[in-house]
């Protein structure tokens, strides 16, 4: 009885273990995904500026990636991870897509039980997130740009009252492998 009460609460560490480790996974996601946003979102004056200037090259270029320099998104990394009771262990940038791999142990241990040690053991987790491009710019025509966006012909008139740039139009931020 004793050997069956033992397996029991050796499965219930090995539970609560998985749940540490799945809580730090999710972690280092929200932190990975919320650098990378903020570094998409830091090109947000200049995209609008090239897009009401017609400057299909520019536009390019910043889909691309160019001038994607990561200012503030290891600091944007600490805050998700900590919102999700992690602190950020790592954080490096990524080049081409851009982007960050993330590192993260969570706040709580795993927990007292019967296998020894687990009170003191953090879960530990890595992400990668980057910022692509959906839309290619075609051409300008006036204040008129044409894109390409995930297959579709979309223009975009930046000159418009009440126009508002929605930069998660123009790129993906997702997890990568």
């Amino acid at each position: 009885m004793a050997a069956l009460f033992f397996l029991a609460f050796a499965f219930f560490a090995v539970g609560q273990a998985s749940v540490k480790r799945n809580a730090a996974q999710t972690a280092a996601d929200a932190a990975a995904l919320g650098a990378a946003r903020v570094t998409r979102d830091g090109i947000e004056d200049e995209f609008l500026d090239a897009l009401e200037a017609g400057d299909v090259d520019r536009l390019n270029d910043l889909l691309n990636g160019e001038d994607m320099d990561g200012a503030g998104g290891c600091a944007a990394a600490a805050d998700y991870a900590n919102d999700n009771e992690a602190d950020r262990t790592s954080c490096d940038w990524v080049d081409a897509p851009p982007g960050y791999t993330v590192g993260v142990r969570t706040q709580g241990t795993v927990g007292n039980s019967v296998v020894p040690g687990t009170e003191t053991k953090h879960a530990e987790a890595k992400a990668t997130a980057v910022v692509e491009p959906r839309c290619t710019a075609d051409d300008a025509t006036g204040s008129e740009v044409a894109f390409t966006c995930d297959g579709d012909d979309v223009t975009v008139d930046a000159t418009v009252g009440g126009f508002q740039l929605n930069l998660a139009e123009f790129f993906s931020v997702h997890l990568s492998e």
